[in-house]
């Protein structure tokens, strides 16, 4: 790395072991010397706005977007009866819909769960489909 004038800042440096389950706990590997420093594996990792797990299953990103769907609603729906429709509208495309559409190719093998919020977000908007 130091060839190419790069420094590793072992604070910010997470490693991700990905495997079955079972071989990941068969490991006994807690950590990679790289150079001077040690970066600890995490058991997820945010890259790009969008978390990966260990065994790639996308449940941890999946919690993630629930729950921060679902807190937007809530926000949403408590201050509903002061919002026109077209503004009730442009709140939830914004805060939900563009959530649940970040790389939500990502998420096609999936089960629906990210898609609760969305079914949840049409609750708010009437007339909407």
């Amino acid at each position: 790395m130091t060839e190419n004038k790069l420094k590793l800042n072992s604070e910010k440096t997470e490693a991700l072991l990905v495997g079955t389950r079972q071989k990941i706990a068969s490991l006994t590997v807690t950590d990679l010397q790289l150079d001077d420093a040690t970066v600890q594996f995490s058991p997820a990792v945010k890259s790009l706005g969008v978390f990966l797990d260990s065994t790639l299953s996308m449940q941890t990103h999946i919690s993630f977007i629930i729950k921060t769907c679902f807190f937007h609603l809530r926000r949403i729906a408590s201050i509903r009866r002061y919002l026109t429709h077209d503004a009730c509208v442009k709140l939830v495309v914004s805060l939900i819909f563009s959530r649940l559409d970040y790389c939500n190719s990502l998420l096609l093998a999936s089960p629906p769960h990210p898609f609760m919020a969305y079914n949840e977000s049409r609750t708010l908007l009437p007339g909407w489909r």
